[in-house]
């Protein structure tokens, strides 16, 4: 399953700083120009900008989706992690849940809400954000993949942490002491209202 993460900043093609979204590509095939849709890319949120820069785990994978597309003579496809030949049917449905839940974390890397901001995308797994209204208060939407009803499920959490910076790997060891407050388990299509109700609108 997918273990990979991306960093949620970087640099856009233009130089400035390249926040994590995800946007279509266009891409040279053997039978013509084809197009990879939900590709994860920095961008600088310009409207005017048309820049943007691969993380470079994406160029590789995209490269093996180009070789796929050609194999079946293929023009658009959705970004995907992982090939599909030869899985198992259960295998196939996991995998797809897991892109679509990559796709969904990774459209949060460029909104504001009115009480809080994001400060870290783990794609598939994981959105932290801070409030706005006091440093040190932050909240973690975190799928939980261990959830024994059907659907894709999130924890909402609360918890306080006083480091100056907040790093994925940081967070898991000091974690482990048990500093979470859960605020509530939800489904996929309840995140939108929850964040809304706890944070206000976003931009």
């Amino acid at each position: 399953m997918f273990d990979q993460t991306i960093d949620p900043i970087d640099s856009c093609g233009c130089g400035d700083i390249g926040y994590l979204t995800t946007r279509t590509i266009p891409i040279d095939l053997v039978h013509g120009v084809g197009r990879i849709d939900n590709v994860p890319v920095y961008h600088c949120r310009s409207t005017a900008c048309q820049e943007f820069t691969l993380p470079s785990i994406v160029s590789r994978r995209l490269e093996e989706i180009a070789d796929e597309m050609e194999k079946l003579q293929a023009t658009e496809t959705m970004y995907t992690w992982e090939s599909h030949q030869g899985w198992s049917a259960d295998l196939i449905r996991r995998t797809d849940e897991q892109t679509h839940l990559q796709a969904f974390t990774l459209q949060f890397g460029s909104r504001e809400y009115a009480d809080a901001h994001i400060v870290l995308i783990v794609p598939g797994q994981a959105i932290f954000f801070q409030s706005t209204l006091e440093d040190t208060e932050y909240y973690l939407l975190r799928y939980e993949a261990e959830s024994r009803t059907d659907g894709i499920w999130f924890s909402f959490l609360k918890f306080y942490y006083e480091e100056p910076e907040l790093t994925y790997e940081d967070f898991l060891e000091w974690s482990e002491d048990g500093h979470l407050k859960e605020i509530g388990l939800i489904t996929l299509d309840e995140v939108e209202d929850t964040l809304i109700d706890e944070f206000g609108d976003w931009e």
